[in-house]
């Protein structure tokens, strides 16, 4: 059914000092909907029932008044579209005939993006938790929708769908009489200014709820609408730079009206691709004999496109590939000729949507390809609809790529831009995988408005998993409905869904819920319906209620474990508790991961196991580089509320290697805390949570492709590689380091599935290994010791360590004494040179450095790892030795420092590899000096240098060494604030003559390499 006509509509705003927010209002009969909030994002909307449409508009009135009073003002140029109401807060007493509905576009009445956005459905409505959030979804007719399912149902105009090139495309002169009123009238009907931000400032950009443009406009229309468009534009949102008054105009638009189009020769006067493209279907208009000339005209062979400037950078320097295809006069083996020659990643550095220069290539797929091979970029909205015509399904990935890798902001206004022309089942794909994205709004929004187009889509299993919180909000009987005209995964999830939905409910009055929920947190707000969350089973055969959801999600919001939360669980199996914890993080990251909500991810870590680990950890290692610190250290929290040993590994890696200094602190510091409660070092508690890769107790792992099998096992090199296993049940052939494609006599399924969990466990492996060899390689300059029984329960047997440091030697002492040497053998235990077991009772244990050993010992070790085809992963008996200058005596100032200044980058490099520490930043955030802490030998060697600031090593000034000296005590380098003067009063300094020969040689080795 068609909206009712509102009988009062206001769009007012406020821009006052950092204040910049608007607030706007509809009344239909007795119904209010008002939308508010910050520019450039959605907002939040709310709908509410009157008793009378005369009560309706009394308090409508009300609150324009007392929005008029606090300095809000009638916004010029918003648009006049009607917002779309969501669930109302109280029940409807107006006819059900005069109310207003909530209804999904559709290709013959797109709505705009920022409409869209408001049109979520009660889902998106912001709720209190003790309220069990938005009430159900109201019941509408919902159909699959009909039609192709690959249509991507896109509403553009033929300008626009001239970027395919593979799509012959025309238009006809504009021959309708030009009537200014109807224009205006109709402008005002299907123009909007949406508003969008980049993080730093707000801009607008134009669009359309339909086409304006199907033939190609006459002059006077064209200077209208450019007037049009100017005058209705704020100028307190124009972006900066070239574009000027056009800068929120879509591309194909700032083309087509700033223009004349009169002739072919008018291609001549294009110097970007963008106008060329638009002039594409103006062929049929144009004088077939002036069409030709300019066709004969076109040089040959067509020049290069892209060549290197004076300055060595790639740059679009000529447009006449794309004059040609513009004039339907391009070979397409020319274009792939002339694009395949710019070389891989030459585009990387550049701006300005360069990967709209590959669509003169023949397919979608090459398209593709050029814009990944060349490092070109998407990072404008103007550009988002051009690259969907122009590579259609294959250009999503990219195009989420660029989501992620621009601002929120500007992803938002990407997808927003998409979501207005793009209708299809085709396109659900890209939007379900956007719900991962910084977008991860807009693609719920428009998700929640084409659930026919849903229903339709050809999802795989994973992507019709990711829409089932919006399937689980509909009504039961409107979902068994849709089970019998649905199919495939779809399907499947309904099925799941109805399936659940019989599980009975746990009694209200259980006795250990009222205990446990007795004194519950404060409700807050919820950016989603718990509705949409999986049920979460209890007891074995009960569900929570949606109220029992919300009081659990209210006792996830303490700071603390509630013990509601501990009681959950207790009594719910692994397995869902895993599926609820990582469908709250999921929820609250689709709905703009919400700051004052980052409570439901570290709550949802108490309930979260495996599957919540490893889908939150990697977002915590990139999310620092998308300028979100504060959430990546929550994310830590979250997966300490986790606990288990494999959420501890990942706490422990992340401190081991991140490139983002504060989080790898601050995951360090988490490390530090956990093991000071249970009662460990740091080093003892990574020892003891390190996980095994998914190998066996011997190290390897097989996959079986059916008539072949291969053992997989971990190289020192700290990588995974396979062999394939013979007749006689042993390894044969060449080391692999991925598992082969399979041949005729494999089963295809097993193959596949075998050779997926491979690089699968090689991605984890892999990185587990390296950290490990790292933590081993400090272990053997600090001089770490481990107990006999430490070293024989979680080092030798370990199915990572045992293969890993199968070529390292260990030194065995008995009160600092060494006793013994040995290696780790295929058993996982200590044995000699002979092959004797090393009896470790009451002994340390270390890795054993090359001043450790006499000659004898080196000599003997280097002949056994040789006879055994051994070899260490990192250098030990052929370890660089080096010693004290000869006039060292017994100052605590290193001798013979170098003089010379040596890059940033080559300090940094050294430090990192050595194991060293920054020290604190001080004064404008520069710091001067690194140390490295021996705790067992109770010392901290020094290095001072001129001093870096914190910012890119590129922009450091080249550093001299000033000074190397040690100070008693295992003392963290952030409490040396400069290193000299006051900052060392109550420090003392160890003279070199008395710091043990391994531990110099080490300070030596890193200065060498920064020499080097």
């Amino acid at each position: 059914a068609p909206l009712s006509f509102p009988v009062m509509q206001r769009r007012l705003s406020l821009t006052e000092g950092t204040s910049d927010k608007f607030w706007y209002i509809d009344v239909v009969d007795a119904q209010i909907t008002v939308r508010y909030g910050r520019r450039g994002t959605a907002g939040t909307t709310k709908t509410k029932d009157y008793e009378s449409p005369e009560k309706a508009l009394a308090e409508a009135e009300k609150q324009v008044a007392a929005k008029v009073k606090k300095g809000y003002s009638d916004e010029a140029g918003a648009s006049t579209k009607a917002l779309q109401p969501v669930a109302p807060t109280t029940a409807a007493k107006a006819k059900p005939s005069a109310k207003a509905t909530s209804r999904p576009a559709s290709p013959t009445d797109p709505a705009p993006a920022a409409e869209a956005k408001a049109a979520k459905v009660s889902t998106e409505a912001p709720s209190q938790v003790e309220e069990g959030a938005a009430p159900e979804v109201a019941a509408r007719p919902i159909q699959v929708a009909a039609g192709d399912a690959d249509d991507l149902g896109l509403v553009i105009t033929p300008f626009e769908q001239a970027f395919d090139l593979s799509t012959a495309v025309h238009v006809e002169r504009d021959t309708e009489p030009f009537d200014p009123e109807a224009e205006l009238a109709r402008a005002e009907r299907i123009v909007s200014f949406v508003p969008y931000s980049d993080g730093y400032s707000t801009y607008e950009r134009v669009s359309f709820s339909e086409p304006p443009f199907t033939t190609l406009p006459s002059a006077e229309r064209r200077r209208w609408w450019q007037e049009y468009l100017k005058q209705r534009r704020n100028p307190k949102r124009q972006q900066p730079g070239f574009w000027g008054p056009t800068s929120n105009w879509p591309l194909w638009l700032k083309a087509l009206l700033e223009r004349s189009w009169r002739s072919p020769s008018s291609l001549l006067r294009a110097n970007d691709i963008v106008p060329l493209m638009v002039a594409r279907p103006m062929i049929k208009v144009w004088d077939p004999d002036k069409l030709a000339v300019v066709r004969r005209n076109l040089p040959s062979p067509l020049p290069a496109p892209v060549t290197r400037d004076r300055y060595g950078a790639y740059k679009l320097t000529d447009t006449t590939i794309y004059q040609a295809a513009a004039l339907e006069a391009l070979d397409p083996t020319v274009a792939t000729e002339l694009l395949g020659d710019i070389p891989r990643g030459a585009l990387a550095d550049e701006y300005d949507d360069k990967a709209l220069l590959g669509i003169v290539l023949p397919t979608p797929e090459e398209r593709v390809a050029f814009a990944r091979r060349t490092g070109a970029s998407l990072n404008s909205w103007r550009a988002v609809v051009p690259w969907l015509v122009a590579t259609g399904r294959h250009g999503f990935g990219f195009l989420v790529d660029a989501l992620n890798t621009a601002s929120r902001g500007i992803a938002e206004a990407m997808l927003s831009t998409v979501a207005e022309v793009a209708h299809g089942p085709g396109v659900v794909e890209l939007f379900v995988d956007a719900l991962d994205s910084k977008a991860a709004d807009v693609a719920g929004a428009w998700l929640n408005a084409h659930l026919p187009q849903v229903l339709a889509a050809p999802l795989n299993p994973t992507r019709a998993k990711a829409v089932a919180p919006i399937l689980r909000q509909l009504p039961l009987t409107q979902l068994s409905g849709l089970a019998a005209t649905t199919s495939g995964n779809i399907l499947a999830v309904i099925d799941s869904i109805i399936a659940d939905a019989a599980i009975p409910e746990l009694p209200a009055d259980t006795g250990w819920w009222a205990e446990a929920a007795a004194d519950l947190p404060k409700a807050q707000a919820l950016p989603f319906n718990v509705q949409g969350l999986p049920p979460l089973r209890v007891d074995g055969q009960h569900r929570l209620s949606p109220t029992q959801v919300a009081e659990l999600l209210r006792a996830m919001s303490a700071t603390a474990e509630h013990p509601l939360v501990a009681a959950v669980r207790d009594r719910s199996g692994r397995t869902h508790r895993d599926e609820f914890a990582l469908a709250v993080l999921k929820l609250w990251l689709n709905s703009g991961a919400p700051a004052k909500q980052s409570w439901l991810m570290t709550g949802a870590g108490w309930l979260g196991d495996s599957a919540f680990v490893h889908t939150l950890t990697p977002m915590i290692r990139e999310w620092p580089g998308i300028s979100q610190h504060q959430r990546a250290v929550k994310g830590l929290t979250a997966l300490r509320n986790v606990a288990t040993d494999e959420a501890l590994q990942q706490i422990s890696g992340i401190a081991a290697k991140v490139k983002f200094a504060g989080l790898k602190k601050r995951a360090g510091e988490a490390m530090d805390e956990i093991a000071a409660q249970r009662g460990f070092t740091r080093d003892e508690l990574e020892d003891r949570v390190l996980g095994d890769g998914g190998l066996d107790e011997r190290g390897t792992a097989r996959f079986d492709y059916g008539p072949r099998q291969f053992l997989a096992y971990v190289t020192p090199e700290a990588k995974l590689a396979a062999r394939l296993i013979g007749p006689d049940g042993r390894p044969t052939g060449k080391v692999l380091s991925t598992l082969p494609a399979p041949n005729k006599s494999d089963d295809p399924e097993q193959a596949k599935t075998a050779k997926a969990d491979y690089n699968a466990m090689k991605k984890t492996v892999t990185a587990l290994a390296k950290i490990q060899v790292d933590r081993f390689e400090r272990a053997m300059v600090t001089d770490r010791r481990w107990s006999g029984a430490d070293h024989a329960q979680f080092i030798a047997p370990h199915p990572v360590l045992r293969r890993l440091l199968a070529g390292v030697i260990w030194s065995v002492y008995d009160n600092g004494t060494l006793v013994a040497t040995a290696r780790i053998d295929e058993d996982g235990i200590l044995v000699d040179t002979d092959d004797e077991p090393v009896t470790t009772d009451s002994l340390s244990i270390g890795v054993a450095h090359r001043l450790d050993l006499d000659d004898e010992q080196l000599s003997a070790w280097a002949e056994i790892l040789a006879d055994y085809e051994l070899t260490a992963p990192f250098k030990q008996l052929d370890r660089p030795v080096y010693t004290l200058p000869t006039d060292q005596g017994d100052d605590t100032a290193l001798h013979g420092l170098p003089t010379d200044k040596y890059p940033a980058t080559k300090l940094m490099g050294a430090f990192s590899r050595y194991g060293w520490e920054r020290g604190e930043a001080l004064d404008a955030g520069t710091y001067c000096l690194h140390g490295l802490v021996i705790p067992s030998a109770g010392i901290t060697p020094v290095i001072q240098y001129s001093g870096m600031w914190m910012g890119p090593l590129s922009e450091q000034e080249d550093q001299q060494i000033e000074s190397c000296f040690v100070v008693k005590g295992a003392v963290d380098p952030k409490d040396l604030g400069w290193g000299d003067g006051w900052d060392m009063k109550d420090r003392q300094k160890v003279p070199w003559s008395q710091v043990p020969a391994k531990i110099t040689s080490e300070v030596l080795a890193t200065i060498a390499a920064i020499t080097s």
